[in-house]
């Protein structure tokens, strides 16, 4: 088992990669722990407000079995003000 904890950034009016989950059984947890802006994440750079999944201010997590090399997570705002993002993700091998 292996934990992998960060702090993602998202610049203002950008979509950038955030963290890669790696193949097999795994969670990972986001949430944003203060002065919360729109953050979207999704497994596709062009991730929107209608596309992807807003981090919450308290922490929700997900688990996810992942086939081959892996999954990228990537992030934006979708507006003009940076922001930021915890995450921990957790897996089986």
């Amino acid at each position: 088992m292996s934990v992998i904890t960060g702090l993602a950034t998202v610049p203002s009016g950008s979509t950038v990669p955030v963290f890669t989950l790696p193949a097999g059984l795994c969670n990972f947890l986001v949430f944003q722990p203060s002065n919360p802006q729109s953050i979207y994440l999704g497994t596709s750079v062009n991730v929107s407000a209608s596309s992807g999944m807003a981090v919450p201010t308290t922490p929700l997590t997900e688990e996810t079995y992942v086939r081959g090399a892996g999954v990228t997570y990537y992030a934006t705002t979708g507006n003009s003000t940076a922001s930021s993002f915890c995450y921990l993700i957790s897996t089986a091998n």
